[in-house]
């Protein structure tokens, strides 16, 4: 029961995050939206990934009102879910082309309140686990926060594709209430806290949290090569993820095809693909693996030039296994690239919301590099991206991350 709360909490993850970045996506795409204006529109999640500021907030101060009747934690799970739920039906009474500024207001909500949400349930992480099964919980939590996300990009796309997108968003606030009712019930991690003990400003904040870590960080040997691969590594990914979904869908693949192939078998084909770059990772280290997958998930983007040709299902299938499989691998070697360059969770949290970051910028620009560059070439060039990481991970001032 211990690990299938874990893997619960993980679902929880999972479940709210695709609604804004992926699925959005195609629900925009479905009512003629520009490419350009889908990439614009990354810059919507913008609010989940300052979570690392005001994550200082839900751990030192009480929700008003609310924490009259629940502890600060459940306070705070209160009040996240609340706001996302409304968030979420703010989009899906929204109209795209009529109502536009609803669906941004309600976007917005939903990606500030998950960023909360992410936060006020980590301690539920670890909490009554011994240190040595530390690596099975956070196996536990991968693979919820992994069925999470199949099941929302899955169901959503699949009560669109028989109803609308409004029905499947409204589907989607009425999970989020069982899982707010859950999160409610379950015990929460112990914590002695003081009432409102530490009084600080944003900026304060801001230096404490970000500056001062990003100071000490590039002052470290090769802290400004690390800072750049932090930024750059994923650029050409985070790119043709933005611009994939909506490609599957101008070149005629239905919601249900994408649903089925995309979302459901290529999801479980990244988890396939992680181990494999775990296993690599072991035998070869840390910047090799990750400068040969990087090239070998670089092929799976030309690839989708034969799907630009011959647009079957048998295609899209065995390019998404190729993709998938290269991309999960690229991503688990990233993550230990992570676990590597941060001494701390302070320092981890910064180094990955500047990573986050970054893919934001390169999503949203996403739509107007193939509005000039048209589909074929972008496919051709996004590979050129990943040439200045290489160069980085090439360098001997980077051989001691090898072991």
């Amino acid at each position: 029961m211990h690990y299938l709360i874990k893997i619960f909490i993980g679902f929880s993850y999972g479940v709210s995050f695709p609604l804004t970045m992926i699925i959005l996506d195609y629900w925009l795409k479905d009512h003629g939206i520009s490419n350009t204006t889908i990439g614009l529109f990354s810059l919507l999640h913008l609010p989940f990934m300052f979570k690392f500021i005001w994550g200082m907030f839900i751990e030192n101060y009480d929700v008003p009102l609310i924490s009259k009747y629940f502890s600060r934690t459940k306070s705070w799970i209160f009040i996240s879910y609340t706001v996302l739920i409304i968030g979420i039906l703010l989009m899906s009474l929204s109209s795209i082309k009529n109502n536009v500024i609803i669906m941004l207001i309600g976007a917005s909500l939903v990606a500030l309140a998950d960023g909360c949400k992410n936060v006020v349930l980590y301690p539920y992480q670890l909490n009554n686990s011994n240190k040595n099964m530390f690596g099975f919980v956070a196996s536990c939590i991968g693979i919820g926060h992994r069925i999470g996300s199949i099941f929302t990009k899955v169901s959503t796309l699949y009560i669109a594709h028989f109803f609308n997108w409004s029905v499947a968003y409204i589907f989607s606030s009425f999970f989020m209430i069982v899982f707010m009712i859950i999160n409610l019930i379950l015990k929460e991690p112990y914590h002695n806290h003081d009432k409102i003990t530490n009084k600080f400003s944003i900026k304060e904040a801001f230096f404490k949290s970000f500056y001062n870590t990003i100071y000490y960080f590039i002052k470290k040997e090769n802290g400004l090569k690390l800072l750049t691969l932090t930024c750059l590594y994923k650029s050409a990914d985070f790119l043709f993820q933005k611009m994939s979904r909506p490609f599957c869908m101008e070149i005629g693949f239905s919601k249900y095809e994408i649903a089925n192939i995309v979302q459901c078998y290529g999801s479980i084909t990244v988890i396939i693909g992680s181990f494999l770059g775990s296993y690599i990772l072991k035998k070869i280290g840390i910047t090799k693996t990750m400068f040969w997958v990087s090239i070998f998930h670089g092929i799976s983007f030309v690839l989708y030039l034969i799907l630009y040709y011959h647009s079957t299902s048998m295609i899209l299938t065995l390019v998404i296994t190729y993709e998938a499989i290269s991309g999960g691998a690229m991503t688990a070697c990233f993550i230990a690239f992570f676990y590597t360059i941060a001494e701390n969770a302070t320092m981890y949290s910064v180094l990955w919301a500047i990573h986050e970051f970054f893919g934001l910028i390169f999503m949203s620009f996403s739509g107007i590099i193939v509005n000039i560059l048209g589909w074929n070439m972008f496919f051709i060039c996004i590979p050129l991206l990943m040439i200045p990481s290489l160069i980085i991970l090439k360098s001997k001032q980077l051989n001691k991350l090898q072991n």
